[in-house]
């Protein structure tokens, strides 16, 4: 896997394939760049495809503790973008779609994005904005004794959290090399959905981005995910909301070719 030095010396690692406008494919947290793999192929054809691993996951290197939270995520996925000299299009997925709103609104006055497309982003920070503070608080103790757990080492604590997202008995039923993985991730991702209730991006920012933006949210996916992309919607008005029939939040794995097909029509038109 090729990696990119950053600024500071760290390395970002990322896959690479295809030909044409870079797409920039963020992944979830605990995840890697290999989450898009089954969407990655069905795009190539119309895209120079990089999926990068987050900082401290994959071949990455982790950041510095005292860099942490989405928007340093977010820098470090920036500097990769800015490297390509062009404008990029970016995905996100759950987690990461939360770093890809903050790379494109770190870097959109600089023309370097040229459409953002989130799948199931956790961005709790929209339900603040508009009006949803007590399905957000609701969530954060949810997560804030989820997190408590996991960074004290607790075993299985992740499984909490993949029932929350991906509904009852869904960590019991995945692979034990799989469950294997969640649980050694799981402060990682601890420090994560932290950062995921600490954001500060503000409403005039939201506002600002006139990108071509969608924000899709499966229809059998966790409830808080379609409040949060409702509420997204209503705070960018640049943001088109899709619920996507029969996903929920694994719709990477299952469904694909929607999710291509998504990000294809984004960029419908456009050179």
């Amino acid at each position: 896997m090729p990696a990119f030095a950053l600024s500071d010396g760290r390395n970002l690692g990322f896959s690479e394939s295809g030909e044409g406008p870079p797409l920039l494919l963020i992944h979830g947290s605990p995840g890697e760049g290999r989450a898009w793999n089954r969407v990655a192929p069905l795009l190539t054809g119309r895209f120079r495809v990089l999926a990068p691993d987050l900082p401290g996951y994959g071949a990455s290197d982790p950041l510095r503790e005292a860099d942490g939270g989405t928007a340093a995520m977010a820098r470090a996925v920036g500097e990769l973008a800015a490297s390509l000299g062009q404008p990029v299009w970016l995905a996100g997925h759950s987690y990461g779609g939360n770093v890809a709103l903050h790379v494109a609104l770190q870097t959109a006055s600089h023309d370097r994005i040229r459409g953002l497309a989130l799948f199931e982003p956790v961005f709790f920070r929209a339900l603040a904005l508009n009006g949803g503070q007590a399905i957000r608080d609701e969530a954060f103790r949810f997560f804030a004794a989820y997190a408590a757990r996991a960074a004290a080492g607790e075993k299985n604590a992740v499984a909490g959290m993949v029932d929350y997202w991906f509904g009852p008995q869904a960590f019991a039923r995945l692979p034990i090399p799989v469950q294997a993985f969640l649980d050694a991730c799981a402060p990682r991702n601890a420090r994560d959905v932290v950062s995921s209730f600490n954001e500060i991006l503000d409403r005039d920012e939201l506002a600002r981005f006139d990108k071509p933006f969608h924000v899709v949210h499966g229809t059998l996916g966790a409830p808080v995910a379609a409040s949060i992309a409702k509420a997204l919607g209503a705070v960018a008005p640049a943001a088109r909301v899709i619920a996507m029939a029969g996903a929920g939040h694994g719709l990477l794995d299952t469904h694909p070719r929607d999710v291509a097909e998504v990000i294809l029509d984004l960029t419908k038109g456009q050179a």
